[in-house]
């Protein structure tokens, strides 16, 4: 009888042992489950903030270009791009819980930015100007977006980062700008870039994958070379010997080419014509012991040596002890920016570190160019009041639908020392497009 009921209480504490194990591994098991959807709901929040702050510069660069625009349908171009960075601002929103943070005041912002293109539409339809009413309004939701663009982009950071959570990161973006919430604010200001929107060098246009699936224009009467005068081509370009070259897999396409490599570097040379298309080295860095203006001098003469004849440069940045320069075919006083080669100099050696000359080879070729219908000084009489004129030139600039359109580029600023490009078409007298300029330690790049 002892026995049994010693039989009987084992089978009682390993039914209970058996039973709290069951219940911690399930508790367990919860427990990573809801760790991993906290980590996958966070993940999904933080791409939506980012996303959002993305939208929210492009908002506030079209605005300030808003401001320095005086044509109806550069600023319908304008309000085009606006709607569409709202739309995708407010998908954004909708990804964010109310938990994450309070989202009336974007959206009321949003709704506002909505019926400003609105009216500005409205009165393009009816051939009417933009009045003085619209462009307070301009100015209005211009420094509203600044605000916000930089107090959100500095939310996603802490978010990003850990310092701010979700529940804090509503309120410092609904709060004023005192206390606390002035700290995130400011320390915006000190950050070197937004991690959306970043600004580029001009006219980077000819290098995307839409261009380079045409014919290149420079190659079209040229006769196809042989894999060994490519190879003796391709040393020269990076000053190696032939037999020091390994051929690496071709380029085919509309920009066939053969590829070789030396200690990391690669070099591509275009199978007609044996032109440069590209180098490439993922090594370059040390002690800086050259400015910019030496590189930018090395860079024209190393191109004036491998037969990239008359390029002017443009606009640089420097990123990690290499300056990226981008040079521009010049001729008869026009500058084209689609045939744009950029070179990359180390500051330390003064190396050529890198070279993009594909889009030179997709665009460069001869241009029967008319003469303009109006002068530069008609074209700098439709310029906006706020500008201060600088300077001008011609250039022929690329268009969003892969042709050409010659332009007088009027270098202007407004009246807080803002320089601005405006292009002004020289047949129609029309804006084509209008591009701010940033001065940094890094260079001059535009947005």
């Amino acid at each position: 009888m002892e026995t049994a009921k010693r039989r009987k209480y084992i089978r009682m504490i390993s039914f209970l042992t058996a039973v709290t194990l069951l219940f911690g591994v399930c508790a367990v098991v919860n427990a990573v489950k809801a760790n991993k959807y906290r980590t996958l709901m966070l993940a999904s929040s933080q791409r939506a903030i980012s996303e959002l702050c993305e939208n929210l510069d492009s908002i506030t660069v079209s605005l300030q270009k808003g401001l320095y625009s005086s044509s109806g349908p550069m600023l319908a171009e304008i309000c085009e791009q606006l709607n569409r960075c709202s739309s995708c601002a407010k998908v954004s929103l909708g990804q964010l819980t109310n938990e994450d943070m309070v989202t009336d005041t974007i959206y009321k912002f949003l709704s506002q930015v909505g019926d400003f293109t609105s009216s500005v539409n409205k009165n393009a339809e009816e051939n009417k100007p933009i009045g003085q009413k619209e462009r307070e309004s301009l100015g209005k939701l211009y420094e509203y977006s600044q605000s916000l663009s930089e107090g959100l982009g500095t939310v996603r950071d802490g978010c990003f980062d850990g310092s701010v959570s979700l529940e804090k990161a509503s309120k410092l973006i609904t709060s004023d700008a005192d206390g606390e919430s002035a700290y995130y604010v400011d320390s915006v200001n000190d950050a070197e870039q937004s991690l959306a929107d970043y600004p580029t060098l001009i006219y980077d246009g000819p290098f995307a994958d839409s261009v380079l699936e045409r014919d290149a224009e420079m190659l079209k009467n040229e006769n196809v070379i042989t894999f060994s005068d490519a190879r003796k081509k391709a040393a020269g370009y990076i000053g190696a010997k032939p037999t020091e070259l390994k051929r690496e897999s071709d380029e085919n396409g509309k920009l066939s080419m053969y590829c070789f490599s030396k200690s990391g570097k690669t070099v591509a040379v275009t199978k007609k014509g044996g032109y440069l298309g590209y180098i490439t080295n993922p090594d370059y860095s040390g002690i800086v012991s050259i400015n910019e203006k030496e590189a930018v001098k090395r860079a024209k003469a190393y191109l004036d040596k491998i037969g990239y004849k008359n390029m002017k440069e443009s606009y640089y940045s420097i990123y990690d002890g290499v300056c990226t320069v981008n040079l521009a075919y010049e001729a008869d006083g026009i500058t084209y920016y689609s045939d744009l080669i950029k070179v990359s100099v180390t500051l330390d050696k003064g190396e050529i570190a890198a070279v993009d000359a594909r889009g030179y080879l997709m665009n460069h070729c001869y241009r029967n160019v008319s003469e303009p219908k109006i002068t530069e000084k008609q074209a700098r009489e439709t310029l906006s009041d706020s500008l201060t004129f600088l300077n001008g030139k011609k250039a022929m600039i690329p268009t969003k639908y892969g042709g050409e359109r010659l332009c007088y580029e009027l270098h202007c600023k407004d009246g807080k020392n803002q320089e601005v490009l405006i292009y002004v078409d020289t047949e129609t007298g029309e804006e084509t497009d209008i591009l701010l300029l940033l001065y940094s330690d890094n260079g001059v790049l535009t947005r």
